[in-house]
């Protein structure tokens, strides 16, 4: 199931569950081609999260801005732990 969710789309993809991935793809190509869509499409999520913590302070939403940047904190884990998995796979192939 397709999951939707409310923000601008500028990145250029839609957001199926395989995103790119083929089944005809072997796993560790699938998962490879996966990490590295999952990768560029977190930062893309994270630039947008910047840019609207910015306006919401800029409108004097200080408290709101400074969350929604946490967010945008948050996604840097996420890409670290994400590259992380690449990593170890490319070990593994």
């Amino acid at each position: 199931m397709a999951h939707k969710h409310d923000h601008e789309n500028h990145h250029g993809h839609g957001h199926g569950p395989d995103h790119e991935a083929t089944p005809e793809m072997a796993f560790p190509e699938k998962m490879e081609k996966l990490l590295n869509h999952w990768i560029k499409h977190n930062r893309d999520h994270a630039e947008t999260y910047r840019k609207w913590a910015d306006r919401a302070m800029k409108e004097g939403m200080l408290d709101i801005g400074q969350l929604i940047e946490e967010a945008a904190a948050i996604n840097e884990k996420v890409d670290i732990a994400l590259k992380n998995a690449l990593e170890r796979l490319k070990d593994k192939t």
